[in-house]
């Protein structure tokens, strides 16, 4: 089963809880499950070709400038999700991006770079 990072994390979709799975089901379509869930619903195949989701955990640094930065996490869609290091609201930017913003949430600005 492949680790795969998320945040937020989904819920599950039997009962609401934040999910651990995403996974195949008995019945055949997939779903997230939370950890009993995917005890109890999770098809044969789900260890194999399932995914363990974790929340993402962001690198915060402070730039030379004493301005917060965020490194985009890789992605292989063409948005990524960032979240603010001072409040914590999310915003969406390009994987390549290299720039600073300023936060809607709050009003700090930050750097956002990524690994491209």
């Amino acid at each position: 089963m492949k680790d795969i990072e998320k945040d937020p994390l989904p819920k599950c979709d039997f009962c609401g809880a934040d999910a651990e799975y995403d996974a195949p089901t008995k019945a055949g379509p997939w779903a997230f499950m939370c950890k009993q869930h995917f005890t109890m619903y999770a098809g044969f195949d789900a260890e194999s070709v399932g995914y363990h989701l974790i929340k993402r955990t962001y690198k915060v640094v402070v730039t030379p400038e004493k301005m917060k930065a965020v490194m985009v996490p890789l992605t292989e869609d063409s948005v990524a999700e960032v979240k603010c290091p001072y409040c914590g609201t999310y915003r969406s930017v390009e994987p390549d991006a290299n720039y600073i913003v300023s936060c809607e949430g709050c009003g700090h600005k930050y750097r956002v770079y990524s690994m491209f």
